[in-house]
């Protein structure tokens, strides 16, 4: 095997790996569903106790019921309602086939077998701590974009391009100790604070 083929088999890997974290970290649909599948039997066992109800002659909880149950099926209330009931199922079931977004930003291991992540605040908070360990640092803030990190200095002092090639190497430091997934172009940016 050559070089050149050894490098496309280590990219595919690191790409198979980050799709697999991705899969993994990605928040599914439950609570939503959970809530949906909750008020649509409450809702289906009212309705039943409802209409076994007013089939039986008993008084129902619902005095409109036995008028509802005398519409026939060319009415435009039950055309508009059987129309409502198929938008609504079927946006629900769009719902929950697209994920949601992933919470946490995946973590390069070495195990295929293990997905590790990190939370989005705890990333910029990790990064932020870093930022103010280079000397002549005030204050630092960071902003997560997609494929860049951006990195706000604020400084008393006078230097401004070896402070910026600092903090943008002991952040690029932190972020490959760290092992975070992908490619992040780290910006650096200098603002000065007034005495």
């Amino acid at each position: 095997m050559s070089a050149v083929d050894e490098i496309r088999t280590t990219k595919d890997r690191r790409r198979a790996r980050r799709r697999t974290a991705m899969r993994a970290l990605r928040p599914g649909r439950t609570p939503a569903g959970a809530g949906v599948a909750g008020a649509l039997v409450v809702l289906g066992t009212a309705l039943v106790g409802e209409m076994v109800c007013a089939f039986a002659g008993w008084p129902t909880g619902w005095s409109g019921l036995p008028g509802v149950l005398d519409l026939a099926w060319g009415e435009p209330l039950v055309a508009l309602t059987g129309s409502l009931m198929v938008v609504t199922g079927t946006v629900l079931v769009l719902l929950a086939m697209i994920p949601g977004r992933p919470r946490l930003i995946p973590l390069e291991v070495s195990d295929d077998g293990l997905v590790m992540g990190l939370t989005r605040a705890g990333l910029k908070r990790t990064l932020v701590a870093v930022a103010m360990t280079v000397s002549g640092v005030d204050l630092a803030f960071v902003r997560l974009r997609r494929g860049q990190i951006e990195v706000t200095v604020l400084t008393r002092g006078n230097r401004t391009g070896g402070l910026l090639k600092e903090v943008g190497a002991a952040v690029g430091d932190r972020l490959e100790g760290l092992g975070v997934h992908g490619r992040h172009e780290v910006v650096v940016r200098l603002r000065r604070k007034s005495s």
